[in-house]
């Protein structure tokens, strides 16, 4: 089953229907409104967005266009003196299909210390979406940076390639929207850019349990040698001038880390 988990900064429905929409299309059966907490932005009455987003498909797939924001907030738009006949009964149904009972709909808050352990949390799940289309660009960095220390593969954003029509909000959602024209619901980690940073630190970031074992196996096999050989032997002292030069590089490495080029 796969999952979104969509991070919000604004109570503006439609700023997360595209991207739900076409998760929903891709078989997500839940989606999780996430929240950082922290004093630098405006919070969010989480509950209230997931039932206006809701309320959004809603009247949508009955052919209605309501504004939730803003200026006209309220204000109903009937559709059908938008579309003709055939293309209303298409975008009833593309909504309609976004509202059937096997989908979980749910809201989740993480301060914004925590917000490492809950992407790494979120990495050891399998079917897992992230999604920061409208993710507030304080928070873009460290989401990003999160996602690269914890492997995560599949951050996503909602690219939309055509100017947007403030003036007919309507027009800019996905019913109105060709994949790959109009917009394009893009991987931010699949870029090379990203993928060689990754790699880069896997390749200097030797993993703790793996430290401990090889620590403990060379530690063994130097005693037990010491004791058969005694300390006089040539593999004692080829033993004990390797540690020294492992020393000597580790002590440089922790005040002149390696850097890319």
């Amino acid at each position: 089953m796969r999952e979104l988990y969509i991070f919000v900064t604004t109570d503006r429905p439609d700023q997360y229907l595209n991207s739900i929409v076409h998760c929903i299309e891709k078989s997500a059966k839940k989606i999780v409104f996430i929240q950082v907490e922290d004093s630098r932005t405006e919070p969010v009455k989480l509950n209230l967005l997931r039932a206006n987003v809701y309320n959004l498909l809603e009247n949508l797939s009955a052919g209605v266009y309501k504004y939730y924001t803003g200026a006209f907030k309220d204000k109903v738009v009937h559709l059908d003196t938008e579309y003709n006949a055939d293309d209303l009964a298409k975008l009833k149904a593309k909504y309609s299909l976004c509202l059937t009972d096997g989908i979980d709909w749910t809201v989740e808050r993480v301060q914004y210390l925590n917000l490492r352990p809950y992407i790494s949390a979120l990495g050891k799940r399998k079917g897992i979406i992230v999604d920061v289309t409208s993710v507030s660009k304080v928070y873009i960095g460290d989401i990003f940076a999160c996602s690269l220390l914890e492997n995560i593969d599949q951050l996503y954003t909602f690219e939309l390639l055509v100017q947007p029509d403030f003036d007919k909000p309507w027009k800019t959602l996905i019913h109105e929207l060709a994949k790959g024209q109009a917009y394009r619901y893009t991987n931010l980690v699949e870029t090379p850019i990203f993928k060689e940073s990754n790699k880069s630190i896997l390749l200097r970031t030797t993993p703790l349990l793996l430290s401990i074992v090889g620590t403990v196996l060379f530690v063994a096999v130097t005693l037990t040698a010491t004791l058969i050989l005694g300390f006089s032997s040539v593999f004692i002292q080829v033993v004990s001038t390797i540690g020294t030069v492992l020393g000597i590089i580790s002590f440089f490495l922790v005040y002149f880390p390696v850097r890319g080029k």
